[in-house]
């Protein structure tokens, strides 16, 4: 793959440049200093996802948890028995399992004492999408709302524009719309995160070679054609990507989107806006007109899903799942032999744990599961371990997902394979607990290097910035590509069919008060109205088990 030196913004220009360099002048953590730069780096990010949200798929898959702890506040809080040691996830198999913070400047510090002595302090000011995904792309703490700037809205330099200096091809994908918080924490600088078409010119004129997600402005949540919105892209840069003038290959249709996943004529970039409007299944109506979902009059921690329909029951769209996605993005970029660097949401768990969609929610993780999944598989075929790390992990959790009817105390989700699993939902907001973070690969174990504290309940945890941090510390051993020209080398991974799959198991600065123009949402702030979508504003069947990375993989699995 050749590089597009000749590009508008020359692959983030002096800025990155410079910021790159600032950030490869800083001291590196200990054990990251000796670490060989792996020649991929693969950021996955359930939006959403909690510990909970985790066991919560794997009981409908296979009657399993992980997970669970029961007790009241302040007290002792007790872990399941095996915990941490009954995975029915790939990423549970992984080398290292840690958890991780994840407040911004509106948020309160992470505090052990405060999480497991008051139930309810989670709900106090938890980050946003924008403020966290800046955080694990820049290694900076932001305001609620702001995205890749700072506090006083400087842009700061991001891992995959690191990347990009070092020679590295890059990409973001996602579920929902690509110009949506997490994967333009990526691709874009701006100083509020629903600047939806500044978002969206950054990110053609960056420097990212593959961008792939939702937001198609002719196309309805259930795949269908209709009047234009130009919500996420403005018209002039829809007909300004039709007429392929943006450097990368435009599709806007499934049927190449999977071919490319399937290693079929590559692109050198690609841009894939897939035909749905603005998730790939969650707000179908198929599903949002026949499951139970939030209402603000009900008790907290009431069953929702009690003989509701399952997850998967109800007709799906026809658009690409988020693996074949993958697929496609690692197809395009694994042609550039100096490596890549790619982030990959699942986008719409957030908007299920809002929502407090049982059924929703399970179908969103098992989406992100698969993708993991075929993320390995990548690896395995095109790649190695030895050179490849992949880190799967959260932006923060949504829902307060427990157990079911829990008077201010943790209790067990429960529940049987093929049933909705046994669960409360206590916020329809987001909130500060630790969520889970895998790593597995090359320079996996300098993660333990970053551990910021150990939760007595959850262990050694990291902070959201320490993964920036390990992308620019990692990327700091790499060289820099040589001024020759790049040969192409092709990978593929074919979609298979999917099933299942599955680890072992500091200080930062007080939080200060927002700025009054923040104008992001907040707990109890009103939910969308008239056009605006679930999730927006906001954040706005069973199978077997998946091998271990580094097994095979039996026919037929993914």
């Amino acid at each position: 793959m050749q590089r597009n030196d000749h590009h508008p913004m020359k692959r983030a220009a002096a800025a990155a440049a410079i910021g790159a360099l600032a950030f490869a002048a800083a001291p590196l953590a200990a054990g990251a200093a000796e670490a060989p730069a792996p020649k991929n780096v693969i950021v996955m990010i359930g939006d959403g996802m909690g510990f909970n949200h985790v066991d919560h798929t794997s009981l409908f898959e296979h009657g399993t948890s992980n997970w669970q702890v029961d007790g009241d506040p302040g007290a002792e809080i007790a872990r399941q028995e095996g915990y941490g040691k009954t995975p029915a996830q790939v990423y549970e198999r992984f080398d290292e399992a840690l958890a991780m913070s994840h407040h911004s400047l509106n948020s309160p510090v992470y505090d052990p004492a405060g999480a497991w002595g008051e139930f309810d302090w989670a709900k106090h000011n938890p980050t946003d999408s924008a403020a966290s995904g800046t955080a694990l792309a820049t290694g900076e703490k932001t305001w609620n709302g702001k995205l890749g700037v700072d506090p006083d809205n400087q842009p700061k330099t991001n891992v995959a524009e690191a990347a990009a200096e070092k020679g590295r091809a890059t990409g973001v994908v996602s579920s929902v719309p690509f110009g949506h918080a997490t994967p333009a924490a990526w691709g874009a600088h701006v100083e509020h995160r629903q600047q939806y078409h500044d978002i969206a010119q950054q990110m053609i004129d960056g420097p990212l070679d593959v961008i792939i997600g939702a937001g198609h402005p002719l196309f309805d949540d259930d795949a269908q054609p209709r009047e234009a919105k130009w919500k996420w892209l403005s018209e002039e840069q829809y007909a300004h990507l039709s007429e392929q003038d943006s450097g990368r290959e435009f599709v806007e249709d499934s049927g190449r989107l999977t071919a490319i996943a399937g290693g079929e004529t590559l692109p050198e970039r690609l841009f894939g806006l897939v035909p749905i409007a603005e998730t790939l299944q969650y707000n179908r109506s198929a599903l949002a007109d026949n499951e139970p979902r939030r209402d603000a009059g009900r008790p907290e921690g009431e069953r929702l899903a009690e003989g509701s329909l399952l997850p998967g029951e109800a007709q799906k769209n026809d658009v690409p799942p988020l693996a074949d996605l993958s697929s496609a993005a690692l197809n395009v970029l694994g042609q550039n032999d100096e490596g890549l660097f790619l982030m990959i949401e699942g986008g719409a768990i957030d908007w299920a744990g809002h929502d407090n969609a049982t059924a929703g929610n399970i179908e969103e993780m098992i989406d992100f599961n698969r993708a993991v999944e075929r993320v390995t598989q990548w690896v395995e075929q095109n790649s190695s371990w030895e050179e490849t790390l992949l880190l799967v992990t959260a932006d923060h959790e949504t829902g307060y997902l427990n157990g079911e009817n829990s008077p201010k105390r943790w209790t067990h989700v429960t529940g049987n394979a093929g049933e909705n699993p046994i669960d409360g939902w206590y916020s329809g907001d987001h909130t500060n607990h630790l969520v889970p973070l895998f790593a597995h690969g090359a320079g996996a174990e300098t993660i333990r290097s970053y551990v910021k504290g150990v939760d007595p309940v959850r262990g050694e945890y990291v902070d959201n910035t320490d993964i920036a941090k390990i992308g620019f510390d990692l990327l700091a051993n790499a060289k820099a590509p040589a001024p020759s020209e790049e040969t192409t080398t092709t990978t593929t991974t074919e979609p298979v069919e999917e099933t299942t799959g599955q680890v072992p198991p500091a200080e930062e600065p007080e939080p200060k008060e927002p700025p009054a123009e923040d104008g992001d949402r907040q707990p109890g702030d009103g939910e969308p109205h008239g056009d605006e979508p679930r999730g927006e504003i906001r954040e706005s069947a069973p199978g077997e088990s998946a091998p271990a990375p580094g097994t095979t993989a039996p026919s037929g699995t993914a």
